[in-house]
């Protein structure tokens, strides 16, 4: 992965407790979705950051927010929607970093926060993706997107899952007789 964001920890790693504040911005690289859709970002999204050097490491809190686009998940239409996230990771040295489950090995005087970046990012993409809140979807005979256009197909609310009950209810009875 191409690095997204590093800190430079030189002003800050001799001093126990202290603090950096950053603000910034990022340019974030188009990602594959579920089903093969590209996630798209809208560049560039910003970023604020305050890394605490917590003696054995470095404590990082973070926001960062923008926008992407993404097909709409009923009528396959391009979204463009803001998103916000938070996070809040713990980086250790690389020789002690496997000590902790949920903490981040670094080396040198950088912090690489890529992968944080995505991570926090991926876990805030809400579930389904919508034009509107009613969006209509295409229809499932023709493929016309019902948002535009109305089409005069007869769609059947049969699930075929079910067709085995078709030929065994007349066989068997279950008729009005009871």
């Amino acid at each position: 992965m191409k690095p997204i964001y590093k800190v430079d920890l030189a002003s800050i790693k001799d001093s126990p407790g202290s603090t950096l504040e950053i603000r910034d911005q990022i340019t974030l690289a188009d990602l594959e979705w579920e089903g093969g859709r590209l996630l798209e970002f809208v560049n560039p999204w910003w970023l604020q950051l305050e890394v605490t050097n917590v003696v054995r490491g470095y404590q990082v809190n973070g926001k960062t927010g923008g926008r992407f686009r993404l097909d709409c998940d009923r009528c396959l239409e391009k979204v463009q929607l803001p998103l916000e996230t938070a996070f809040n990771e713990l980086f250790l040295p690389e020789a002690t970093a496997h000590q902790e489950e949920e903490a981040r090995s670094f080396t040198g005087d950088e912090l690489d926060l890529s992968v944080t970046l995505v991570e926090a990012i991926l876990l805030q993409m809400p579930l389904k993706v919508l034009c509107t809140p009613n969006c209509r979807g295409l229809c499932s005979v023709c493929g016309t997107n019902l948002n535009i256009e109305n089409c005069n197909c007869e769609t059947e609310s049969f699930d075929p899952r079910l067709a085995m009950l078709l030929k065994w209810k007349p066989d068997k009875g279950g008729g009005d007789d009871g």
